[in-house]
């Protein structure tokens, strides 16, 4: 059986997985409605506004992340979208050379979900520019972990 919980870089790549002790739909609920996703997206410290969401192939999540004393604006445009399973999307902002695409693959682990967030970026030298610059890695692996404790409050509300 794989690991889970892990971060790799592959090159431009980065893959974080994650086992959440939470069924599919309602990962999938938390991520693709914006009353949910407010409450854990963005690294430890950052809030978030939406100022609109749509997830269905070709529409857009336009939101702001507060944090790190600035507001960050940030749009995906959503490509693939298969519920409960599927999300695939570009990540823009304002500096184009950091836009980057995402994959996120939902399985159904017997009751819970294994998490698997692939991030393509133009090349790894963007990937360490963002990281000496935001600490994007850290970042990342903090809103996950976000998610798993916002997803646990719920399960056991």
């Amino acid at each position: 059986m794989a690991k889970h919980n892990t971060f790799t870089q592959e090159d431009n790549i980065l893959i974080h997985t994650r086992m959440l002790d939470a069924p599919r739909d309602l990962v999938w609920e938390v991520w693709t409605n914006p009353k949910h996703i407010k409450e854990w997206w963005g690294p430890n410290g950052f809030s978030l506004t939406t100022n609109s969401m749509s997830v269905a192939p070709g529409q857009t999540w336009d939101f702001i992340m507060h944090g790190m004393g600035r507001d960050w604006d940030n749009k995906i445009e959503y490509v693939e979208v298969k519920k409960p399973s599927l999300l695939s999307y570009k990540h823009s902002g304002k500096d184009a050379d950091y836009d980057f695409t995402v994959t996120v693959l939902f399985e159904d682990m017997e009751g819970k979900t294994l998490l698997t967030m692939k991030s393509v970026f133009k090349s790894k030298e963007i990937i360490a520019a963002l990281n000496r610059k935001v600490n994007a890695i850290e970042g990342g692996k903090q809103t996950l972990n976000r998610l798993g404790d916002y997803l646990n409050r719920l399960i056991n509300e």
